[in-house]
């Protein structure tokens, strides 16, 4: 049976850890590491290299060399930060990307990484400013999911919303970002359109059980006008369906956005 938090999903690295991908897939948005023959381009590049191979933990600690070097710049603070969040090491990023932003404090790369560690931490008040100022520069799925949930998670369901669609129109068929913004609109009172933006979630090539179970959620928030008996949910019993039900209802008697929003488990993209 699933416990009562059945729904929450956890917060991505896919709210809150990044999959074991390189720094470079994660962060598509930090510029490559500019080609200099100094000690400090050397330790970059070396360290560029042993990322891309997987060994975080030798690069990291080369990105850490490389920061006390003569010439140093902000972008071995950006990509220390990048794999601490890659190892789950919230904390760990939020120092690299503070000491990103000392050297340049309106950087939008450290403003989202230093955002997402905060968001990460529990700490969305603080995440949200840096991730408002980051996303619309910086234009990607991940700054505006990651805003999104912050909003979210703040009871800024008008803000959340706009912030899911922004990533939406950026990413229209994934299906994170279709089901971020159908819980958005569960969020703000639209039951219609969570409806329609989740319609074939569950039926999708690419659907993954989270999908499922988010499309079985609205169905169940949206209250009479919803049907989650027809949601599919591949690998799952009746007993267990009905447990996610119940769950569902546990969530749809949570009055306060912000709360609601926790136990919905809105995912934050990587």
């Amino acid at each position: 049976m699933f416990s009562p938090v059945a729904f929450r999903l956890v917060f991505l690295a896919a709210s809150l850890a990044l999959s074991a991908c390189s720094t470079s897939n994660n962060s598509p948005t930090l510029p490559p590491t500019p080609i200099d023959q100094t000690s400090y381009g050397r330790l970059m590049k070396l360290a560029d290299d042993i990322d891309q191979r997987g060994d975080y933990g030798t690069a990291a600690t080369l990105y850490l060399r490389a920061t006390q070097e003569p010439g140093a710049g902000i972008e071995a603070w950006n990509r220390l930060g990048e794999l601490k969040l890659v190892s789950r090491d919230a904390v760990g990023a939020e120092r690299a990307f503070q000491q990103a932003l000392a050297l340049d404090p309106d950087n939008p790369h450290s403003q989202l990484g230093l955002g997402t560690a905060q968001l990460r931490l529990g700490y969305a008040e603080r995440a949200q400013p840096l991730l408002a100022s980051a996303a619309p520069r910086l234009n990607s799925v991940a700054a505006f999911t990651r805003l999104g949930v912050a909003e979210a998670l703040l009871g800024h369901t008008a803000s959340a919303q706009d912030a899911f669609f922004s990533a939406k129109t950026l990413a229209p068929n994934d299906l994170d970002t279709r089901c971020n913004l159908a819980l958005a609109y569960i969020l703000n009172d639209q039951p219609g359109l969570a409806l329609d933006e989740i319609n074939g979630a569950d039926t999708a090539p690419a659907a993954q059980p989270r999908h499922q179970r988010n499309a079985l959620l609205v169905q169940v928030l949206v209250g009479r006008q919803g049907n989650p008996a027809e949601v599919r949910l591949d690998g799952i019993d009746a007993p267990q369906r009905q447990a996610l039900i119940d769950d569902a209802k546990r969530i749809a008697a949570i009055k306060d956005p912000a709360t609601r929003a926790q136990a919905m488990g809105l995912v934050e993209r990587h």
